[in-house]
């Protein structure tokens, strides 16, 4: 029921009219009008063809799900201002984080641009929203020439990274900058033009998959990059054509594997997530005395410190902790760029489609050239 006051009958009336055509919205029979509910108008989003490679999709349906629907999904369209988005994302961040908060605010953003298409609304409640959600993140991070080389050292004498696979990897992030889920789908064979994808004899990459994890198909070579500008052709370093070429004269299950990296036990992908984790737990546990080079927290008696679910808490007091597989891309950025190379050049060898991006997240700090001060000097 809908009710209206004015000074008279004919103003109160016409008062209710305009705000029964307000209800209804400019988008008639199409998908999203003003009284359309915030859970409805995000699975109309889901849905919309978007373009997004599977990990994208997956973690914007966490997100929707696990955040976007509790906070506003019983509100219309048209009950949604800037001051309940700008509400709502605190509130997120607060309770989640603020990567969770700014995956929500994308999210909702894509939302609203959807009901500006069908006439819902007019403006994108979510531009001019004010919520403070900075993670607060310091400059970018990239390990140095002599921190490279020494890491490379401990992967190749560590035992446990030895049994998992993991040197050579490493290596070839390194020699790459290429993302993980890249790396893992690394293979040999032909792409849809008959040529090689990876051409040992011509040292050249055609980065074209990823590895991701499907909700129902589990684990499978994504027949494209993350984003559109993560296809590319790059050229290897000698010392990475070399490792491969060992690879293959060596290991049998190599010769008859299509993907470079297969598991060390059994299957034939390798999953992102718990390589990551693997390479986690090591690089906690490198030369750290804390967790007697562990990667785990320990209690008093020695044993394991537990979280919640019983599982082990990771140690970050190790001179490695900070250290991710995502480090070796900044590195691998922060070197090319020490040599000169622009940031065109840069972003071509990460795959991204802007260089800002390659500037502003990806290129570590460094000291002020000398060439500065001389300029400057009087």
């Amino acid at each position: 029921m809908v009710t209206k006051v004015g000074r008279s009958r004919a103003a109160a009336e016409r008062a209710l009219k305009a705000e029964l055509t307000n209800r209804q919205g400019l988008g008639g029979g199409k998908v999203v009008t003003g009284a359309t509910r915030i859970d409805a108008l995000a699975d109309a989003w889901l849905e919309a063809d978007q373009g997004w490679s599977t990990g994208t999709m997956r973690t914007y349906r966490s997100v929707v799900r696990k955040q976007v629907k509790p906070a506003l999904g019983r509100l219309c369209v048209r009950e949604v201002t800037t001051g309940v988005v700008s509400r709502a994302l605190s509130a997120i961040a607060k309770s989640s984080g603020p990567g969770a908060a700014k995956t929500a605010r994308a999210c909702l953003s894509g939302m609203f641009a959807l009901a500006i298409q069908d006439g819902a609304i007019a403006v994108n409640p979510v531009r001019d929203s004010t919520a403070k959600i900075s993670s607060g993140k310091g400059a970018p991070r990239a390990l140095t020439a002599a921190e490279t080389g020494r890491l490379v050292k401990l992967f190749r004498t560590s035992d446990r990274a030895v049994e998992l696979d993991l040197p050579d990897l490493v290596d070839w992030m390194l020699a790459t900058g290429c993302r993980i889920g890249e790396a893992l789908a690394l293979r040999y064979g032909t792409n849809g033009d008959g040529k090689p994808i990876l051409d040992l004899g011509a040292g050249t990459w055609e980065v074209n998959a990823t590895v991701v994890r499907v909700p129902g198909a589990g684990l499978m070579v994504q027949p494209r990059p993350k984003t559109t500008a993560g296809w590319r052709i790059i050229a290897l370093p000698d010392f990475a054509v070399r490792m491969l070429e060992a690879r293959r004269a060596n290991l049998r299950r190599q010769r008859d594997a299509q993907v470079v990296f297969p598991p060390p036990l059994t299957g034939v992908l390798r999953d992102p997530s718990n390589v990551s984790g693997d390479l986690r737990q090591l690089l906690d546990s490198f030369e750290c005395e804390t967790c007697g080079r562990t990667g785990y927290q320990l209690d008093e008696d020695g044993s394991f410190r537990a979280g919640a679910g019983g599982r082990r808490i990771r140690c970050e007091e190790g001179p490695w902790s900070w250290v991710t597989s995502h480090t070796f891309r900044k590195t691998v950025a922060t070197r090319l760029d020490e040599a000169g190379l622009s940031p065109r050049q840069v972003a071509d060898q990460l795959g991204h489609a802007n260089p800002s991006m390659t500037l502003d997240v990806y290129f570590g700090r460094q000291v002020v050239s000398a060439e500065a001060a001389k300029v400057l000097n009087r």
